[in-house]
C-alpha cells in the first residue's frame, strides 16, 4: 500500500522522484504528489489520479531543488482528491510529510493539535504529523529530537518521510511496520555524492548501488554523503548497506504490453530456475536458506498455514501437499481470522505464512500471533529482505523475481511449487514417502516447463473465450481437490482484473446453493483435468447443461467427453494431478487478461487494489 521515495544528490530532484514513483505505482495510484527542498524554500506539486497526470504538472512548471520527497497513494484514511493525497504539510507549508501504513491514534492526536490551535485541510491521518513536528518545533526542540518525539506519540504501523524548510539540507525517515529502504548511489569518483529512500527496491534500480533495509523503530536522516541511523530512542546505529543485486531488464515490461502477461510468460523459465536450486544432480531436494534443525522437523505433527488472497489458495493446495505426501495434519487459514480467533496450537505444531511480498500485514500479525504461543513459524516470501523473512524462525525464498503486476501469476506458480517440493522434503524426512515414488513425481515435475510453453504457444484459443465473457457480469468456477483452490484463483483474477463478479466452489457443493445461480447468464468455467474424481466433475457439467448454461471447460488433451459438453474448452498436457494446479491455472490467468483487455480494464493496476497490503 502506498510507495515513498525520497532523494538528495546532484541528479534533477522532480525526475528521480517521478521515476521511482512511476516504479512504485503498483502499490497505489489514487493520487500522487512530490515535495522539493530548493535551498531554504519547500515547493510542492500533487494531483488525484495516476502519476502521469503529476508529471504533466511537473512538465509545465518545473521545480529545481536539491532534495525532496514523493508518494503515490492507495486511500485509506479519506477519499482519493488533490486535497487528501500526499505530501501533506502544516499550516504554512514549511513542513512536509509522506507516509505508508496508519496513525491509528491519528484522532485523538488531531483532537489535541486543534485544540492548541493548528488547522487541518484534509481527512487523512499523516497531517498530524506535520503539526506534530511544528509543535515540539515552537517548544524549542532540536529538529532531530522533535522527529523522535513525534515518533513517540504516533501509534500503528508506518513509514514516515519528513522535510522541513528548519533543516532544509536534511531528509527524517522512519520505520515501524511498513517496508522503508535506505539506499547510496556513488559518483565517477567513487564518492558518495547522493541518497535515496523508498518503499521497495524497483524505485532505486539502476541509480542506487547499495541499500540496507529499515527495522522497525529504527529512523535517521540523510543529507548530501551522510546517513545517519537510529532507533526510536536515538541510540545511534551503522547501518549494513548491501549491493543491490536487481537488473533494469527485471522491473521492465520489455516486447510485452503489461507487466502481467510478461509475468504469465515468464512461468516456465522460472519453474526452471527454482528446480536448478532445489533439486541436486542426486535428486534430493534442498532447501539452503533453510535453518530448521531436521530433528524438529520430523516432530512436526501439525501444520498450520495462514496467508492472504493468492496466497492462502496457494495454501490450500499446500494443506493437500502436506495431507497427501507427509501424513500430518494440515490446515490453511485467513491471516485475518486467524490472529483474531486465539488458534489453538501445539508443541508439535508448525506455523506456514505465506506472502509475496513479506510485508503482508495481516500475515505478519498472524506470524506474531503464532511466536506469541511459542510456535515456530516458517515463511515463504519473495523477498528475503522483508519484515517476514527477518521476524520468521526459518524462511524459503520463493524465488519468483520480481513481480509487478498487481494481480499476482507467477508468484501463485512459485508458491505452489515450493510448496510442493518442502511436502517431499518433509516426506523423506518422516520416512513417508518411498524414494521410488518421490523420484517418480520429481521426474514428472522436471516436464512443467515445456508443458506450460505449450500451453502459452496456444493463447489464441482462450481470446475466443475472453471475447464471450466479456458480455456477462457473473460466472462460476468449478473444481475439485487439488483443483479446487484453482476454481478460487481463477476467480480471483477474473474479478480483480476484469471486474466480473465471479464466484470459485468445490464441485461437491455446487448442488448446495451455487446452482442456483446458473442460466444462460452466467456461465461455469469447470475444471476438469484426468483425475480420480473426474467424473464427479462431468456430474456437475451436466447439471448446468440441463439448466441451460454454458461450459467453458479446461480439460487433460483428448478428453472427448467433455469437449462435446463444452461451449468453449481448453487443452492441457496430461500430468499428475497434484501437479495438475501448476497448468491450469495458466489459461485461467490468461482468460482473465484477454477478457480484461476486451473490457477496457487497466490490467497491471485495477481499480482500487494495490500490490502488497501493509495496513490491516
Amino acid at each position: 500500500m502506498c510507495g515513498i521515495v525520497g532523494y538528495i544528490g546532484p541528479k534533477s530532484v522532480s525526475s528521480v522522484l517521478l521515476v521511482g514513483l512511476q516504479k512504485l505505482e503498483y502499490r497505489g495510484y489514487d493520487s500522487a504528489g512530490i515535495a522539493i527542498m530548493d535551498k531554504s524554500e519547500l515547493s510542492i506539486q500533487k494531483n488525484k489520479g495516476k502519476i502521469a497526470g503529476l508529471v504533466d504538472i511537473v512538465n509545465k512548471r518545473p521545480m529545481p531543488g536539491n532534495l525532496g520527497i514523493g508518494h503515490t497513494r492507495w486511500a485509506t484514511h479519506g477519499e482519493p482528491s488533490k486535497v487528501n493525497s500526499h505530501p501533506h504539510t502544516n499550516s504554512s507549508g514549511t513542513i512536509a510529510v509522506v507516509q505508508n501504513g496508519i496513525v491509528e491514534n491519528y484522532m485523538e492526536l488531531k483532537n489535541e493539535l486543534m485544540d492548541d490551535g493548528f488547522i487541518f485541510s484534509s481527512e487523512t491521518d499523516t497531517e498530524v504529523i506535520p503539526h506534530l513536528f511544528e509543535k515540539y518545533l515552537k517548544e524549542n526542540f532540536r529538529p532531530e529530537v522533535a522527529f523522535l518525539r513525534v515518533l513517540k506519540r504516533i501509534e500503528g504501523k508506518f513509514a514516515i518521510a519528513l522535510v522541513s524548510e528548519k533543516v532544509p539540507e536534511k531528509i527524517f525517515f522512519a520505520k515501524n511496520g511498513a517496508p522503508l529502504i535506505l539506499a547510496i548511489g556513488k559518483d565517477e569518483d567513487n564518492q558518495q555524492k547522493e541518497n535515496f529512500l523508498a518503499s521497495d527496491l524497483p524505485a532505486l534500480v539502476p541509480l542506487a548501488k547499495k541499500a540496507y533495509y529499515l527495522k522497525d523503530k529504527e529512523c535517521g536522516f540523510i543529507s548530501q554523503g551522510t546517513v545517519v541511523l537510529s532507533d526510536f530512542e536515538g541510540n545511534l546505529k551503522e547501518p549494513n548497506f548491501e549491493k543491490i543485486l536487481m537488473k533494469s531488464d527485471d522491473i521492465e515490461k520489455g516486447e510485452f504490453e503489461h507487466y502481467m502477461l510478461k509475468e504469465i510468460y515468464e512461468q516456465p523459465d522460472m519453474i526452471e530456475r527454482i528446480l536448478s536450486h532445489r533439486i541436486n544432480e542426486n535428486k534430493h531436494i534442498i532447501f539452503n536458506e533453510l535453518k530448521l534443525e531436521r530433528d524438529y522437523l520430523a516432530r512436526i505433527g501439525r501444520i498450520v498455514i495462514q496467508a492472504s488472497g493468492t496466497s492462502l489458495h496457494a495454501g490450500y493446495n499446500g494443506k493437500n501437499f502436506f495431507e497427501q505426501f507427509v501424513k500430518v495434519f494440515a490446515d490453511a487459514d485467513y491471516s485475518s481470522e486467524f490472529r483474531y480467533r486465539n488458534p489453538v496450537v501445539a508443541g508439535d505444531s508448525m506455523v506456514i505464512a505465506i506472502s509475496q511480498s513479506g510485508e503482508t500485514a495481516d500475515t505478519l500479525a498472524s506470524l506474531h500471533e503464532a511466536k506469541s504461543k511459542f510456535i515456530k513459524v516458517l515463511s515463504f516470501v519473495n523477498n528475503m529482505n522483508s519484515t517476514m523473512a527477518r521476524e520468521s524462525d526459518a524462511v524459503i525464498d520463493l524465488l519468483a523475481g520480481p513481480e509487478i503486476g498487481v494481480a499476482s501469476t507467477k508468484a501463485y506458480t512459485a508458491e505452489l511449487l515450493n510448496l510442493f517440493l518442502f511436502a517431499l522434503y518433509l516426506s523423506s524426512i518422516k520416512w513417508i514417502l518411498p524414494k521410488e515414488d518421490r523420484i517418480q513425481l520429481l521426474d514428472e515435475i522436471y516436464t512443467l516447463p515445456e508443458k506450460m510453453r505449450k500451453i502459452l504457444r496456444n493463447h489464441e484459443r482462450l481470446k475466443e473465450i475472453g471475447a464471450f465473457l466479456n458480455t456477462v457480469n457473473d460466472t462460476i468456477f468449478l473444481g475439485r481437490t487439488y483443483n479446487f483452490p484453482t476454481a478460487l484463483e481463477g476467480a480471483l483474477k477474473l474479478k480483480e482484473i476484469s471486474y466480473i463478479h465471479a464466484s470459485g466452489y468445490a464441485g461437491g457443493e455446487f448442488k448446495h446453493g451455487p446452482i442456483a445461480l446458473v442460466s444462460e447468464k452466467v456461465p461455469v468455467i469447470a475444471i476438469v483435468p484426468q483425475s480420480e474424481i473426474r467424473t464427479k466433475m462431468i456430474s456437475n457439467i451436466q447439471e448446468v447443461k440441463a439448466r441451460n448454461g454454458k461450459i467453458i471447460s479446461i480439460i487433460t488433451e483428448g478428453d472427448q467427453e467433455v469437449k462435446d459438453l463444452s461451449d468453449y474448452y481448453f487443452e492441457i498436457p496430461p500430468v499428475a494431478e497434484p501437479l495438475s494446479p501448476l497448468l491450469t491455472i495458466l489459461p485461467l490467468q490468461l482468460i482473465s487478461y484477454y477478457t480484461a483487455l476486451y473490457r477496457g480494464c487497466d490490467v497491471d493496476q485495477p481499480r482500487n487494489l494495490a500490490k502488497s497490503v501493509t495496513v490491516e
